[in-house]
């Protein structure tokens, strides 16, 4: 069955993303000037970051989403994903992270339509542990902690199909006081804070049991479906987180980002 590398996808998957839900005027307009159903959660625990994560996604607000990674983020593709192996000499960074999913929320031309939503379901109830990168020096994981979630990652495009990832992720967390905060974050008055907290990593297990982190093609019966069959099909495996990231950060680059 031929698959879709993320260069020969972009054309059918680069696009912008538009706000789901109805525009409520007791609301402010938050991020990319969409009305939203609620106020964004507080980045005040680990868990209470990861759960700004989810919402930002949810909303596709790039503004708070911007706020949430360290200087030295990194995402880290699996180790059998071959839409990461670009980045196997080199790393995928907060400004990919931020390119790509920028590209991802509000990204697209004039002749590329936007997807219509982005629906990104994590654990309901986390299990926060230590991070075991720093159980020399925390090992209470009083300032460092991870998180492993399920996930479930449902786009779907403005011409009626669906990208489904699902799978596992690992995100580690650390509280602002020891976290290394982007300069772009100092100029707005972000800085040591005990109250606040970070994502320094996440690591992708999501990648289909073959090793492709490429999505397959529509033909493809059980991979790439309908958004028609939206419920029928919900557990589907399409792509790897790591493919979405590559792909949409190949595409701002094709449009000059």
């Amino acid at each position: 069955m031929k698959r879709l590398r993320p260069p020969a996808a972009l054309a059918f998957l680069t696009a912008a993303f538009l706000s789901t839900g109805c525009f409520n005027p007791f609301f402010p307009r938050i991020g990319t000037g969409v009305g939203l159903s609620k106020q964004p959660p507080v980045p005040s625990s680990a868990p209470g970051v990861l759960r700004l994560f989810e919402w930002c996604y949810n909303q596709k607000s790039i503004a708070e989403y911007r706020e949430l990674f360290t200087d030295d983020f990194e995402f880290r593709f699996s180790p059998t994903d071959s839409a990461g192996a670009e980045y196997r000499g080199s790393k995928f960074r907060r400004e990919d992270e931020l390119i790509s999913t920028t590209q991802l929320f509000l990204g697209g031309s004039a002749d590329q339509p936007p997807a219509s939503t982005i629906q990104l379901q994590l654990d309901k109830n986390f299990f926060v542990r230590p991070d075991e990168n720093f159980l020399d020096t925390d090992l209470a994981g009083r300032w460092h902690k991870t998180i492993r979630t399920q996930v479930i990652l449902n786009i779907t495009t403005s011409d009626g199909n669906l990208i489904e990832v699902s799978g596992a992720a690992r995100f580690y967390m650390v509280r602002g006081d020891f976290a290394l905060i982007p300069d772009e974050l100092k100029e707005r008055g972000f800085g040591p804070d005990s109250t606040r907290w970070y994502i320094r990593r996440y690591d992708d297990e999501t990648v289909q049991d073959d090793g492709g982190g490429t999505a397959l093609s529509p033909a493809t019966p059980g991979r790439y479906r309908s958004a028609t069959t939206l419920e029928a099909t919900r557990t589907a495996e399409v792509a790897s987180w790591g493919f979405v990231k590559v792909l949409y950060r190949h595409a701002a680059a094709a449009q000059g980002r």
